[in-house]
């Protein structure tokens, strides 16, 4: 057989799923584990090969009778098989009649991880993020072991529809949180015929390219949080979160100790979950006076990051700042609180790592499959103005606002009593207008912190 048969004959062989034991001895009893392998860098065939690190967790009822569910999840660089743990046990009800798929994407977990020790370590947490000189010893680190251009959103959305071929699917339905919402779309727009329902949650468009937007949606969800402050009347009269924050950004470049931005930035994050947004203006308050213990105590890691940043790199450097206007991203960013810190780490870092093609990112979405999107209201990161836009675009979507939501729901109540069910109920019945949403308007949020 001649070289360039091999090669053809590799390229056509279906994808195949290889069961191995789970590491997890109490996801086994409800679950099967394994890989599926395919190539790093699809035009090479014969190259470098990837396994896909795979848990997929059976029906409950102990039969199948509507289509698995793909759980993707965000980041960019979460492995989404952490996951599992949560339809073993609270999340069993997603799972009564179906499988639940799970494929650390490429880059993360357990598929070939593409870690950097020294962007992820604890000791970073409050020094300016992706330092040159770091991400260039991890580029060079991790060449050795992938090629850095082929960990994109095409290259998972591929593997995705490898995994579905290789376990035997026909339509399948999709559940996608915030970038995870970008690789379903891509999905969807690339095999507008594979899937039957979409639940998406976050949602991040191709079009956002992150980080672009980060700091005009944080100032809007910012503005949301301290109208809610001044309404209720302990924080409203304990505190000032507009006056706080610019006081204490002034009094720590006044310092020169903790940078401004980073503090800024970690204020950012704190407002992606209620259950930490709410300690937002307290903070501020301390901050303001001087004492950063409590932000130190909210923020502080209590481990390595879970995000894999070489993957993170991979993908943002290749699909948001090789490709957005970031003049006009930048002077957006600077008429905020947050500044544009992180455009200018970001794109110092990305001139260090390797740009693959992001192909037809930013085509367009066509697919009758049935679409729920669910926002927060105080998203700080993916607002629900983008899924109002997309919405139209879709003709079987509908977007719902969760109102005291950020851009995850921990910390709220009526989870298991009102969003779970309402999502369950969509992805039995594969339409949006199947679920009432007035529930989703009673899930509070915690008080707001007013001491230690």
């Amino acid at each position: 057989m001649s070289l360039l048969a091999l090669v053809a004959m590799v390229a056509a062989a279906p994808p195949l799923f290889v069961e191995k034991p789970c590491s997890d001895p109490a996801i086994a009893a409800v679950a099967r584990c394994g890989t599926v392998e395919v190539p790093e860098n699809r035009a090479r065939p014969m190259g470098r090969r990837i396994a896909l690190n795979l848990v997929i967790l059976k029906p409950a009822s102990g039969k199948a009778d509507l289509p698995p569910v793909f759980d993707i999840d965000g980041g960019p660089g979460l492995a989404v098989t952490k996951n599992a743990g949560f339809y073993a046990t609270d999340g069993i009800a997603y799972r009564a009649r179906r499988e639940i798929v799970m494929i650390d994407q490429r880059g993360t977990g357990g598929s070939n991880r593409l870690s950097c020790p020294e962007l992820e370590a604890p000791e970073g947490a409050y020094r300016p993020m992706m330092p040159v000189d770091a991400v260039k010893r991890c580029r060079d680190s991790l060449r050795s072991k992938a090629d850095l251009r082929h960990y994109l959103t095409a290259d998972a959305v591929a593997d995705l529809e490898a995994v579905r071929i290789a376990l035997g699917y026909g339509k399948i339905d999709l559940a996608g949180l915030s970038y995870g919402t970008t690789v379903a779309l891509r999905y969807m727009a690339t095999y507008p015929d594979q899937v039957r329902a979409a639940l998406l949650m976050g949602v991040s468009p191709p079009t956002a390219m992150p980080p672009a937007l980060h700091a005009p949606a944080a100032e809007g969800a910012f503005g949301l949080l301290a109208a809610q402050c001044k309404a209720e009347a302990a924080c409203g009269k304990a505190f000032d979160p507009v006056r706080d924050f610019d006081a204490a950004k002034a009094g720590l470049k006044a310092k020169g100790e903790l940078p401004p931005e980073v503090f800024a930035e970690k204020i950012r994050s704190m407002m992606y979950q209620p259950a930490t947004a709410r300690k937002i203006p307290w903070i501020l308050s301390r901050a303001a006076a001087g004492d950063l213990t409590p932000f130190t105590e909210a923020t502080k890691p209590s481990g390595p990051s879970p995000f894999a940043d070489g993957m993170f790199l991979s993908v943002t450097c290749s699909e948001a700042l090789a490709l957005m206007d970031y003049d006009s991203a930048a002077r957006a960013a600077r008429r905020t609180r947050f500044g544009d810190y992180r455009l200018v780490r970001q794109r110092a870092a990305c001139a260090a790592w390797p740009v693959g093609d992001a192909g037809k990112f930013l085509g367009p979405i066509k697919t009758s499959a049935a679409v729920l999107m669910v926002s927060g209201q105080l998203d700080p990161v993916t607002p629900p103005a983008w899924a109002d836009i997309l919405v139209q675009s879709l003709p079987r979507a509908r977007h719902l606002v969760i109102p005291a939501s950020g851009h995850v729901f921990d910390g709220l109540s009526g989870i298991d009593t009102c969003l779970d069910p309402l999502l369950v109920k969509f992805l039995e019945t594969g339409d949006p207008t199947a679920v009432d949403p007035a529930c989703l308007a009673t899930m509070q949020p915690p008080a707001f912190a007013t001491a230690r």
